[in-house]
């Protein structure tokens, strides 16, 4: 309890104790007038803007790097979101993708997004202006011998280039903490709504990662704090039948520049043939609680 609520309980708690003074027409405390109920209105709505601010610490998938924690945005608030990656394919061609993204905290432990990537390039551009609708829900918080537990559901709607059929994705999240670093299991599977007969209907994604802050004895406290270093790696299976899988790793860091704005930066580099050499994204969000 802060000193201020302290002396405003004492403070009740005294007139309560003293009914006589109070009857007989004593005033109240000077310190209760508009102006300071106003105050501490307004000192309410400040720290609702900071509980309600965009977290560094809040992995999602993209931002920059494939791994994802098991905890949702804020309830009630609203999270915007653009990543721009680049990926070199060697022979099958470079790529751009572009993804801007909105989350809502529809539910306390519940969100909202929807997406909608776009591909430039001369790599595959297939599912190009799919608009993506996805959920995810935390079943449980971490404790000290179990961890976080998520699970998203997501959409993607054939509104895009070469697009047929609603592909369904179902993945479940685990974050445990073990003192300041975290470690992530995230594993889904996506259900192809029209694939063909050379594709497969479902396909697996599985992907292991840790974060820790920039803290390492390396630099001051203040730098370390706002930066949170990403480390994963994960496999993917093959839209074609017959061919191995992607396997890929990962590098990355997310910048905290203010309490509503993060900053994203990662690398990738492909360990298998059908994977990508390498990859560079850079992404940023910025959230905006709404009341």
């Amino acid at each position: 309890m802060s000193s201020t609520s302290y002396v405003l309980c004492g403070a009740w708690q005294s007139a309560d104790a003293r009914e006589g003074p109070l009857a007989a027409g004593m005033k109240p405390p000077r310190f209760l007038t508009p102006w300071s109920i106003l105050g501490a209105i307004v000192w309410l709505v400040l720290i609702a803007q900071f509980v309600w601010a965009a977290d560094h610490r809040n992995l999602e998938e993209g931002i920059p790097t494939a791994i994802e924690d098991a905890y949702t945005i804020a309830f009630r608030s609203f999270e915007q979101q653009t990543r721009l990656t680049y990926e070199d394919d060697g022979e099958r061609g470079d790529i751009f993708r572009l993804e801007p993204e909105l989350k809502w905290g529809v539910i306390k432990n519940g969100q909202l997004e929807l997406r909608a990537p776009f591909f430039i390039g001369g790599g595959d551009r297939e599912g190009s202006g799919d608009l993506e609708l996805e959920g995810l829900y935390t079943i449980n918080v971490e404790t000290v011998t179990l961890p976080a537990t998520a699970l998203r559901v997501g959409f993607a709607f054939p509104s895009g280039e070469d697009s047929e059929g609603v592909d369904t994705t179902v993945k479940g999240i685990l974050t445990k903490g073990v003192q300041h670093a975290r470690f992530h299991v995230n594993a889904g599977v996506t259900h192809v709504g029209a694939a063909d007969s050379q594709e497969r209907e479902f396909r697996y994604k599985i992907a292991l990662g840790a974060d820790h802050p920039l803290d390492f004895g390396l630099f001051p406290l203040a730098i370390g704090l706002d930066n949170l270093v990403i480390a994963d790696v994960f496999v993917e299976q093959s839209a074609l039948e017959g061919q191995d899988p992607l396997w890929m790793g990962e590098l990355g860091i997310r910048h905290q520049l203010n309490p509503w704005s993060v900053l994203a930066i990662g690398a990738g580099a492909g360990f298998s043939r059908v994977a990508p050499d390498y990859s560079l994204t850079i992404a940023y969000q910025y959230a905006f609680p709404v009341f």
